[in-house]
């Protein structure tokens, strides 16, 4: 194969089998057109190897180690072909749809309009506030877990821009993980606190979660960078500054209140909400991104939502020590809402949030997020700036007024301001964010292959369910060649 001229320090192609290219190019080449895959998308909760209502005891030896039964019904089935994960490729493929690199934004945001608020110049395939790559991708499967993480250098303006150019979703799918643990999460249908008797955390649907050749997507989203990063925003361009709902006056900021500086409050519980729902809206981008992907590939996604996040990230090690975040203790007294508080992974992902083994102070976490902007490398450092490394979005010349830009750099004053309002909140409440939880993976997608025998015992249709879309049937023949096919009738 040959490869698109890269940039220097980029890494060097790797070699796909014919396999691995003629998996890759039948996504971006063929399959269903988006307005198609929109017009068949659907959740198929129902993979091969899974069960539903059978009313028989089975033990979760791959994650909870319980015995559970959930009870007859109607819909019971148990899946008469053993698990089979994804692929290599699969996987691949749905990690890069999810919030793969795809090249450079546009930044085309006015100087005078905030431009500064962005965090980075790399794009990806979901949007995001201010692109803060506040959302990372953990992966569990049968291997464990892994977090999916390509990084923030670009070698194009848009990476996938023809066959060359494949390789690079193996390549950032082998390069860009980390791993965190060689086994499933320990959580599954039915735990809960010892000594309940009809408490479910992971709620009543998540019967099959988590469960053996299935790849669990999990979004975990940094919300405390949000939150620090909407905060220096409000108060350079916004006017806005953060008001204690206690005592309905300003959050340790009274000092810069006055015209041309900050001028009008804002609720502290109603701020934290919309750093909240910013998160939500990109995590919401990653899912549909997941489902929609699995659509054009026939196979199954199935978008989560009503389990304990908290307790999946380790909130409650007695109950289940989910994936080892750790958590800060608060006092009640000084936790209004009464929420959990995740300082992150530590040395993996160290969330946006203070006090913190990496945030101890107000200071070093509004400084960081500053940095993120200035520091050596960044998009509006002058010194070895992404910008010129990476090419673009920006020309040579228009890069160099808008660096030179008053306005494209935080003000001195918004700074102070920032970190006497953190240190308000840290005195007051006992951390920052004091109102939300720092860290949410409260919206994920499970991927399996779908066990077509189910849809095809309940579901209406013709000579196959109405769900059965052309390349779900096909899906063996196109994705394992040389394998059973898993879905031919009279097998």
């Amino acid at each position: 194969m040959t490869s698109t001229a890269v940039r220097g320090g980029s890494p060097e192609p790797i070699t796909l089998t014919p396999a691995e290219h003629a998996a890759i190019a039948r996504v971006f080449e063929g399959g269903p057109s988006i307005f198609g895959a929109l017009s068949t998308v659907r959740t198929r909760r129902m993979g091969l190897g899974y069960r539903s209502e059978t009313g028989e005891s089975e033990s979760f030896d791959w994650s909870s180690h319980m015995v559970v039964r959930q009870r007859e019904g109607p819909l019971a089935f148990e899946s008469p072909t053993g698990p089979r994960p994804l692929s290599e490729v699969e996987e691949a493929l749905i990690a890069w749809a999810a919030l793969g690199p795809n090249g450079i934004v546009t930044a085309d945001i006015p100087v005078q309009g905030d431009l500064s608020s962005l965090l980075s110049w790399a794009g990806r395939t979901v949007p995001a506030s201010s692109n803060d790559q506040g959302v990372e991708l953990f992966i569990v499967n049968d291997d464990g877990v892994h977090l999916y993480r390509p990084g923030t250098e670009r070698m194009a303006p848009v990476e996938i821009s023809g066959p060359d150019d494949y390789w690079k979703i193996l390549h950032w799918y082998r390069a860009g993980r980390v791993r965190i643990s060689d086994k499933r999460p320990d959580v599954a249908w039915a735990t809960a606190p010892p000594g309940t008797h009809n408490v479910n955390t992971m709620g009543a649907l998540q019967y099959n979660a988590n469960r053996p050749g299935s790849t669990w997507f999990l979004p975990v989203g940094d919300v405390g960078l949000e939150w620090v990063n909407l905060l220096l925003s409000s108060y350079q361009f916004g006017g806005f500054y953060l008001q204690d709902p206690q005592t309905d006056k300003p959050a340790g900021c009274e000092q810069w209140i006055r015209p041309g500086f900050l001028e009008v409050g804002f609720p502290l519980p109603i701020f934290d909400e919309l750093a909240l729902m910013q998160h939500v809206t990109e995590v919401a981008c990653v899912v549909q991104n997941i489902r929609l992907a699995c659509e054009a590939m026939g196979l199954g996604a199935w978008a989560m939502g009503g389990y304990s996040d908290d307790l999946l990230l380790g909130a409650y090690p007695d109950v289940a020590r989910g994936l080892g975040f750790s958590f800060l203790e608060r006092e009640p007294s000084r936790n209004p809402s009464k929420t959990a508080t995740c300082q992150g992974l530590p040395g993996v992902l160290d969330a946006a949030m203070t006090p913190s083994r990496k945030f101890p102070t107000a200071e070093a976490l509004v400084r960081h997020v500053v940095d993120l902007r200035y520091a050596r490398g960044a998009h509006l450092s002058p010194i070895d700036n992404w910008g010129e490394r990476n090419g673009g979005p920006f020309r040579d010349d228009v890069r160099e007024r808008i660096l030179e830009h008053p306005r494209a750099h935080i003000p001195d004053w918004v700074v102070e301001a920032a970190i006497e309002t953190v240190r308000y909140l840290v005195d007051k409440y006992g951390a920052a964010p004091a109102y939300v939880n720092p860290v949410r993976a409260k919206f994920s997608c499970q991927v399996h292959h779908t066990d077509l025998d189910y849809y095809r015992r309940y579901h209406t249709g013709g000579e196959e369910p109405y769900l059965a879309t052309p390349q779900l049937l096909s899906h063996f023949r196109d994705w394992h060649p040389g394998e059973p096919d898993l879905y031919e009738r009279g097998r």
